[in-house]
């Protein structure tokens, strides 16, 4: 039954429970009225006949008839047209011994009136009774006939018949059935007409799909990494996803979110502007507290109607982050374009001697190339290869190094066990790691005459070492402690940025450095141990 009743739409359900909403309180109310309009019409018909028995009862005719003890043609005729003309069944007339006197049928006149309710009439009463006579079952009132000194002469008797009084009953339930027939069609549109209206509310969708395309919102705003606040029309927030508390809580807000004025919580993001300039603001550099943002606001519409605002937003640094990690995506891809280039020339130019058979001009140019190679070897970047298994990471940091010896950089590499082929998330958390110290070792480096930079990869019991340390500038104590954790300048966004990744990969961060004598920085992250939970 309740499978049964998930299948009915919500339009049927909504016509089907309005329509017993109506129902019902119409068939009560058509019984009660009903058995109050039998009783009442029945009232009424006894009521009728016992007037009519008493103003025929007090008519001349009447008591002179019984006073002279025999009927006569005026009586009858009289009698007649009194019945006719109220659709009684009968009226008869009779002395005290129930002598009829008068009578529907004439050849009843004479003869003795039948039923076992008439003796109270001869004792002076007024009543009415149901009983069956020589005409069938009939409602019938009786009454007294005096003469002028009081004495009783004889009674009247007027009957209606049963079937009258059920047809009475009948006509008039009918006329009931079809005033609750025409409320209940009445109902019945209302009902359709509600259920369209609410079925075009709510989009068409049924109470089902509403609960899945919410629970499928709420997912979608979990799974975007941007922060998004929704405000109505009088600045109240409705919507925070979980970027977005996190954000606001990591930023000193600790209070709660639905229905809370955006103002009290973020009053720089000026989100409400968006509902009165009715024109999205794209990129916008905003503060929250010491952090900046960016943040794009747009109004929301419904129905051509603007009814609240939308803000998505990031952190400035973690924008930074990206770029850097789309720059060395981007000079990976480069560097792989150009080798192929090169690749392809010397391939020429060899197919070209081969064919004009110089020969010794080959043996020249291959012992050229040879001798090239063997002084590219010699460098630095020769031995990334050999210290990095993965081709990603490799190539990121020979290009990183080779940049750094074209500047004039003495770069110096020590090496142990080779880091094997990582995962995404670690050569996204090395390309970070690699950007940001290389960056931060040439800013402390530039102004310098020799720049010397010596860098550490190594791999010691599952745990990958990474060890960068120039001969810049360096930092004094404090220096070094308001680098470690301020989020202003692009050298603590680097800083702020590593310390993210390597968080998520339960990696450390040291920094060690020396005014005027330079910076170590050391980072060690656990593979091994990473590598089997993601597995």
């Amino acid at each position: 039954m309740k499978q049964l009743w998930e299948k009915v739409s919500l339009k049927g359900q909504v016509m089907l429970f309005t329509s017993l909403i109506v129902l019902l309180p119409l068939l009560l109310l058509s019984v009660f009225v009903a058995h109050n309009q039998a009783k009442n019409t029945k009232e009424y018909l006894a009521e009728k006949v016992q007037i009519s028995a008493s103003h025929i009862a007090y008519h001349a005719l009447i008591q002179d008839a019984l006073l002279n003890g025999k009927s006569n043609q005026e009586l009858v005729d009289y009698v007649e047209l009194v019945r006719e003309e109220n659709n009684f069944l009968y009226i008869v007339v009779m002395d005290n011994q129930k002598i009829r006197f008068t009578h529907p049928d004439r050849e009843k006149i004479g003869q003795t009136f039948v039923g076992s309710d008439a003796e109270e009439v001869f004792n002076g009463e007024k009543y009415t009774s149901e009983d069956i006579g020589t005409l069938g079952p009939s409602m019938r009132a009786f009454h007294p006939v005096w003469d002028q000194e009081g004495n009783q002469i004889g009674a009247v008797a007027v009957g209606i018949a049963t079937k009258s009084i059920k047809e009475a009953v009948y006509e008039n339930q009918i006329i009931l059935m079809i005033i609750t027939a025409i409320s209940l069609i009445i109902g019945l549109i209302g009902a359709w007409l509600l259920a369209n209206r609410l079925k075009r509310t709510l989009n068409g969708m049924e109470p089902k799909e509403i609960g899945l395309a919410i629970q499928e919102r709420n997912s979608m705003l979990e799974a975007v990494n941007d922060g998004i606040l929704a405000i109505n029309n009088t600045g109240e927030i409705l919507l925070a996803n979980d970027t977005a508390r996190q954000f606001l809580r990591r930023t000193g807000y600790h209070g709660q979110f639905e229905n809370t004025p955006i103002d009290l919580i973020w009053p720089e993001l000026k989100l409400q502007e968006a509902i009165t300039a009715k024109s999205p603001v794209k990129h916008e550099l905003i503060k929250k507290g010491d952090v900046e943002t960016i943040v794009t606001r747009v109004p929301m519409y419904v129905n051509n109607q603007c009814v609240g605002a939308l803000a998505t937003f990031n952190e400035r640094s973690q924008l930074h982050d990206i770029m850097r990690d789309l720059i060395g995506a981007e000079v990976y891809a480069h560097s792989l374009r150009s080798e192929t280039h090169e690749f392809m020339n010397k391939l020429h130019i060899i197919q070209a001697m081969v064919e004009t058979e110089s020969y010794n001009e080959l043996k020249d140019y291959i012992e050229d190339i040879s001798e090239r190679y063997h002084m590219k070897t010699a460098s630095a970047v020769s031995q990334v290869g050999q210290l990095v298994e993965d081709v990603s990471i490799a190539h990121y940091l020979s290009k990183r190094i080779g940049w750094m010896e074209q500047m004039g950089v003495n770069v110096h590499i020590q090496s142990g066990i080779p880091w094997p082929s990582m995962n995404t998330d670690f050569i996204d958390a090395w390309v970070t790691v690699i950007g940001n110290t290389f960056d931060n070792a040439w800013e402390a480096m530039r102004h310098k005459e020799h720049k010397n930079l010596t860098l550490t990869l190594k791999q010691v019991g599952g745990v990958l070492r990474y060890v960068i340390e120039d001969n810049g500038i360096g930092f004094s104590a404090s220096e070094q402690k308001s680098l470690a954790s301020s989020k202003k300048g692009d050298h603590g966004y680097g800083i702020a940025n590593i310390k993210r990744k390597l968080q998520v990969l339960n990696g450390t961060l040291d920094i060690l450095s020396e005014k005027d004598k330079g910076t170590i920085i050391t980072i060690h992250i656990p593979y091994t141990e990473r590598r089997e939970r993601v597995d």
